[in-house]
């Protein structure tokens, strides 16, 4: 059963879909601009039946109220924090974050604010920054990316940028109408949060010092950065020694590929699970 919940967490009000299951809890954490209903192909998947799966709304997307302090939570910090309340408030002891674009910065971010879970996976992240110089030569300049850090995009952005994070398929009516809902507010103040703060601790050292495991799930024709560098970068625990590649699917491969992209997400969650 999925229950629909929105409460209250650090002043913000958080949309949040819960599925029951015996299972090692799922969190899912979506990108930049969109919603927890980009899972949905996920919580259809037969093979995570037993786990339990929840999915949630950033502030200022789908759902969820803006932000009450944007300029607060709409950091890569603020953002980390937030995830931590809503796995207490959860009232979860194990769990594995699964963070997708944005979401696998702040999955890796939520360690520094105190975040133990038993596994990450990432998808369609490449861990950096915050030099500037750093991430401008991860990501590529490719046309649809420049809307990630835009206030007020145009109606042509949206759409750009919304066909490029579901190719090869068609973004649907509900990704469309999830980027139009956006707060543009968030995508600006975070990347200037960015910008103006090099001394937070760079994900690169995160990632390399954190003793639990991370499972990179990748598309293989990922757009937005070259995702074989993922496998040069020093890992303190990479399940299988290496990406897991996904044929056909680019930034979102469960949206395009749900079914191989459980059964990877299955495969690592029981693994975890019995170690």
């Amino acid at each position: 059963m999925i229950r629909e919940r929105t409460f209250a967490v650090d002043g913000d009000d958080i949309a949040l879909l819960d599925r029951s299951g015996d299972a090692l809890p799922l969190i899912f954490i979506h990108g930049n601009s969109v919603s927890k209903e980009c899972f949905g192909g996920l919580f259809d998947a037969p093979v995570l039946a037993g786990n339990r799966l929840i999915a949630f709304d950033l502030p200022g997307c789908g759902a969820s109220s803006d932000a009450r302090n944007p300029q607060g939570t709409y950091t890569l910090p603020g953002l980390g924090r937030l995830l931590v309340s809503i796995i207490k408030a959860l009232e979860l002891d194990r769990y594995v974050l699964v963070g997708w674009s944005l979401g696998g910065h702040l999955a890796i971010q939520s360690l520094l604010n105190g975040a133990q879970p038993e596994g990450i996976v990432l998808t369609g992240t490449p861990p950096c920054g915050p030099d500037p110089t750093e991430i401008a030569a991860t990501f590529l300049p490719v046309a649809g990316s420049e809307m990630m850090s835009m206030e007020n995009p145009t109606d042509e952005q949206r759409a750009a940028f919304a066909r490029l994070v579901c190719a090869p398929s068609e973004p649907s009516a509900d990704m469309l109408m999830a980027v139009e809902r956006s707060d543009g507010r968030l995508r600006k103040r975070l990347f200037e949060h960015i910008f103006a703060t090099p001394d937070m601790e760079p994900q690169r050292t995160t990632i390399a010092r954190w003793t639990q495991p991370f499972a990179l799930i990748q598309g293989r024709d990922e757009p937005f950065f070259d995702p074989a560098a993922l496998d040069h970068l020093r890992w303190g625990r990479l399940w299988r020694g290496g990406t897991q590649w996904i044929e056909g699917a680019g930034h979102a491969p469960f949206i395009t590929k749900p079914g191989g992209y459980a059964g990877l997400l299955k495969a690592f969650a029981d693994e975890v699970t019995r170690s």
